[in-house]
C-alpha cells in the first residue's frame, strides 16, 4: 500500500475584498482601482486572510478520510486545490492515482453536451478507453436515473438531475481515488442514501475516498479516519470518533461563547445544565438521533428567587445559525407555575420532524408578567447540546427532488375531479 494524496505544507491566502484567483473577477476589479471606482490594491492587502495554515498529512491508498468542521474551516479550499481549481500559495499537493472530484454541481459535465455525451468526455478525461466506458454506461444511466433525459442538453437539468449524474458518472468509473464535498446535500433523501451506499461499496472495494460532509453520522458510517479543521487550521487527525467527539466540544464552547454574552450578571433563575437523547436513558451533552424519532431535551435550573408564572422553552438552530423548530411552556398545555426550589423540565419529541445534519440548542427561562402575554427574561443561552440527526427512509414516503427544507411534517392530499 502507498500513498495516495500527500499534502505538504499547504498555505492558501484570499481577499476578502475584488481581487482573487480568478482572472475574470481580477482584472475588472483591477480597472476599477485604477480609475479610482473601487478600492486600491493597498487597501484590499489589508483584508487579506489565510484560508489554509500549514495543512500537513497524509492519505494511504485505500483510506476513507472525512474532512470535518464549521463553514469557513478550509475543507472545499483545500478539495479544490487537490483538483487544481486553486493553486497553494506556500507548499505542494501530490496524488498518486486516477483521481475523480464531485466538488461543484455538475463539475466537469459540458453544458452543451448531452448526458450521454458527457459521460464519455468524463470517462475519457479519467483516462478510460471507449470500451471500458461503455461496459459502465448502462449502470451509470440506472444509477442516476434520468434514462428520459439522456439525450438533453445537462444544461437544461435541474439540479437534482446534475448532482445525481454527476455522482453515478465519479462512483462508476473506477477513478482510484474518489473525492466528494457537501454537493450531496442538493439530492433527495433517498438518493442520498443511494450516494452513501455506493461510497461505502467503493471504499470496500480498497479505493480512496475523501469526503467532506456536515453529518457525523454520515462520517461515522463510511470513515475509519477523520481531520478537524478550524479556520484554516488542523486541529485533529486520528479515528473517527474521537475526532467527531472533538468537533462536537468545539461547536459546544462556540456556541456556550455566544450564548454567554446574552447572560445577565444576576438572574432570579439560571439554566445549568442541558442534555439531549434519543431515549431518556441515553441523556448526554450530545444526542444522535434520526429523522422522524425520539427526540429528549432536559433543562436543569437553579432558583435564586421564587419564580411566579415561569416559562422555559426552547429553539432547535441549524448550523448557519437558523432556528428551525422550537417549543415552550407557555404554549401548551404544561403550565409550570412558581418555581422555588431547584429542578428540572423535560421535553419530548415523538417524530422528530428534522431532515439530516448538526443542530445546537437555544434554551430560555422567563416570567410571565400578570395575565399579559409579556415575558421578563432571566436567562437565554445558545448552547451547547449538539445534536446529529441521521437518514432515514419515512414507510410511505418517497422523498423526491426538490426537498431541500431543512424541517419535514408529515402531509395528506386530496385531488377531487
Amino acid at each position: 500500500m502507498g500513498t495516495a494524496i500527500e499534502v505538504n505544507h499547504v498555505w492558501k491566502k484570499f481577499n476578502r475584498g475584488e481581487f482573487n484567483d480568478s482572472l475574470r473577477d481580477a482584472v475588472p476589479a483591477m480597472l476599477k482601482s485604477m480609475v479610482g471606482l473601487g478600492p486600491s490594491r493597498t487597501e484590499l492587502q489589508k483584508n487579506e486572510f489565510w484560508a489554509l495554515k500549514d495543512v500537513n498529512f497524509k492519505v494511504e491508498e485505500g483510506e476513507s478520510v472525512a474532512l470535518i468542521g464549521h463553514n469557513g474551516a478550509g475543507k472545499s479550499t483545500l478539495l479544490k486545490i487537490f483538483s487544481k481549481i486553486l493553486k497553494p500559495n506556500r507548499g505542494s499537493i501530490k496524488v498518486n492515482g486516477r483521481m475523480r472530484a464531485l466538488i461543484e454541481i455538475g463539475s466537469g459535465f459540458h453544458g452543451d453536451l448531452t448526458g450521454r455525451e458527457n459521460i464519455f468526455l468524463n470517462g475519457s478525461i479519467l483516462g478510460m478507453s471507449r470500451q471500458e466506458i461503455a461496459s459502465k454506461f448502462d449502470a451509470i444511466v440506472d444509477f442516476a436515473g434520468i434514462e428520459d433525459f439522456l439525450d438533453m442538453p445537462v444544461k437544461r437539468y435541474s439540479s437534482g438531475m446534475y448532482a445525481r449524474l454527476g455522482f453515478a458518472v465519479a462512483a462508476h468509473l473506477e477513478p482510484e481515488i474518489l473525492i466528494v464535498d457537501e454537493v450531496l446535500a442538493v439530492g433527495d433523501l433517498a438518493f442520498q442514501k443511494k450516494c452513501l451506499g455506493k461510497m461505502s461499496e467503493v471504499a470496500s472495494e480498497g479505493r480512496t475516498v475523501v469526503f467532506v460532509s456536515h453529518s457525523m453520522t454520515a462520517v461515522r458510517n463510511l470513515c475509519q479516519r477523520a481531520i478537524l479543521f478550524e479556520h484554516g487550521e488542523m486541529k485533529d487527525d486520528g479515528p473517527t470518533g474521537p475526532v467527531v467527539d472533538h468537533y462536537f466540544k468545539l461547536l459546544q464552547q462556540e456556541q456556550k461563547e455566544l450564548g454567554e454574552n446574552d447572560r445577565k450578571q444576576h438572574q432570579k433563575a439560571v439554566i445549568t445544565k442541558t442534555l439531549v437523547g434519543a431515549t431518556p436513558e441515553m441523556l448526554s451533552e450530545k444526542a444522535f438521533c434520526q429523522m422522524n424519532g425520539d427526540l429528549y431535551v432536559r433543562f436543569y435550573y437553579h432558583i435564586n428567587e421564587p419564580v411566579n408564572n415561569a416559562v422555559i422553552g426552547f429553539v432547535l438552530i441549524d448550523y448557519e445559525q437558523r432556528h428551525i423548530i422550537g417549543c415552550n411552556t407557555r404554549i401548551t398545555e404544561k403550565q409550570i407555575g412558581r418555581l422555588e426550589k431547584d429542578g428540572y423540565i423535560e421535553f419530548h419529541i415523538p417524530k422528530l420532524p428534522l431532515t439530516s445534519g448538526i443542530y445546537s440548542l437555544s434554551v430560555g427561562i422567563f416570567e410571565r408578567i400578570g395575565q399579559s402575554n409579556d415575558l421578563q427574561r432571566f436567562d437565554h443561552r445558545n448552547i451547547l447540546n449538539c445534536i446529529d440527526v441521521g437518514l432515514v427512509n419515512m414507510p410511505g414516503w418517497n422523498f423526491s427532488e426538490g426537498f431541500y427544507q431543512s424541517c419535514f411534517i408529515p402531509y395528506e392530499w386530496s385531488i377531487k375531479e
